[in-house]
């Protein structure tokens, strides 16, 4: 018969893997991601805004990828808590309500 203790897991292995754990969940947040591209880390994006989205705003600036970057800072700047495919939209909106 195996004894508890022989079951158990080192605490040297449970240590790295509940901190690995808790950073894997601190980078799926907004303020994780704006870290992360802060320190040019490299996430792939789920959150990431359609490519409906991204043409549509492109096509909405006249094809001025100067004015979609303006726009999209003017969104983050007003609601620097959403994530970047909210901010695609909420320009969006602001396009379609100033027209």
């Amino acid at each position: 018969m195996l004894r508890a203790e022989a079951l158990a897991i080192p605490t040297w292995i449970l240590l790295p893997l509940a901190i690995a754990a808790v950073l894997a969940i601190f980078l799926t947040t907004p303020t994780g991601q704006r870290l992360a591209s802060t320190l040019g880390l490299p996430l792939p994006s789920r959150k990431g805004p359609s490519k409906e989205d991204r043409d549509f705003l492109l096509r909405a600036c006249g094809g001025e990828l100067a004015e979609v970057a303006r726009r999209l800072e003017a969104e983050r700047e007003k609601f620097p808590d959403l994530g970047t495919a909210e901010i695609h939209r909420r320009a969006i909106r602001t396009y379609m309500n100033s027209r």
